[in-house]
C-alpha cells in the first residue's frame, strides 16, 4: 500500500471518528438524564447514541481488519524479498562455481600445452586433481591453494609461495621445492620421495602420513621423523 493512501485512509478514520464522537456527545444529550419520562427528544437521543455506538464499532473493526490485512501484507512481501534474495545468492553462487570449474580445467589445457607457468599467481585458486607434471612453476604464488590430490611429480616449485596451501595426497615425487615457503600448509599424505626441500619454511607443516624416502632433501636441521611423515625403506 503506498505512503499517500495510507495516510488518506488514517485521516478519513480519525475524520469519521471525531464526526461519530460529537453525534454522540449530541445524543447523550438529549437522552439525559436516563430513566426520564420519554419523550422525542430522548427517545432520538437514545436512537442516535445506539446507532453512534455500533457505527464506532464497525470503524473499529474495519480499523483492526485493515491493520491486520496490512500486517500480513508486510509479512508476505518481506517473505518474497527473502526467497528473492536467496534464489539470487543461489544462482550467484551457482555462476561463481561453474567460473572457477572452468578456470580450473582452462589451467589444465594451458599447463598441457604450455608447462611454463613461472611467477603466475593462482592464490586462493581450487586446483585440485590437476595434472602439472614436470611444470615449471618457479616463484609461483600459489598462497591458499588447493592442491589437494594434484600430480606434481617432476615440477619445478624452487621459490614459489605455498603458505596454507593444501597439498593433500598430491605427488610431489622428484619435484624441486628449494626455498619454497610452506608456511602452515598441508602435506597429509603426500608423496615427498626424491623431493628437494632444502632451504623450504616448513614452519608449521602438516607432514601426517606423508612418505619420503632416502633421496628426500630436507632442510638443514628438520628431523622428519618427529613431524608424523613415514620413511620407505629405498
Amino acid at each position: 500500500m503506498a505512503g499517500g493512501e495510507l495516510v488518506s485512509r488514517r485521516q478519513i478514520r480519525w475524520l469519521v471518528g471525531a464526526m461519530l464522537a460529537i453525534i454522540a456527545l449530541g445524543a447523550l444529550v438529549l437522552w439525559w438524564p436516563p430513566g426520564a419520562p420519554a419523550s422525542s427528544s430522548n427517545l432520538l437521543g437514545a436512537a442516535l447514541l445506539g446507532s453512534t455506538i455500533v457505527a464506532l464499532a464497525v470503524l473499529v473493526a474495519e480499523y483492526l481488519v485493515s491493520t491486520r490485512m496490512r500486517e500480513i501484507d508486510d509479512h508476505n512481501s518481506l517473505a518474497a524479498q527473502e526467497r528473492r534474495l536467496r534464489r539470487e545468492e543461489a544462482e550467484e553462487v551457482l555462476q561463481r562455481q561453474r567460473g572457477e570449474r572452468i578456470d580450473k580445467w582452462a589451467l589444465q589445457f594451458m599447463a598441457s600445452f604450455q608447462q611454463d607457468l613461472k611467477m603466475i599467481d593462482l592464490s586462493g585458486r581450487d586446483m585440485s586433481g590437476l595434472y602439472l607434471r614436470a611444470c615449471n612453476l618457479l616463484s609461483a604464488n600459489l598462497k591458499g591453494t588447493n592442491l589437494d590430490g594434484a600430480n606434481l611429480n617432476g615440477a619445478y616449485l624452487a621459490w614459489a609461495y605455498l603458505s596454507e596451501a593444501t597439498l593433500k595426497g598430491a605427488d610431489l615425487g622428484d619435484a624441486d621445492l628449494a626455498g619454497v615457503g610452506l608456511e602452515g600448509a598441508d602435506l597429509s599424505g603426500a608423496n615427498l620421495c626424491g623431493t628437494n626441500l632444502t632451504r623450504a619454511d616448513l614452519t608449521g607443516v602438516k607432514l601426517a602420513g606423508a612418505r619420503y624416502d632416502r633421496r628426500t632433501a630436507w632442510p638443514e636441521g628438520f628431523e622428519p621423523q618427529n613431524s608424523g611423515a613415514e620413511g620407505l625403506e629405498t
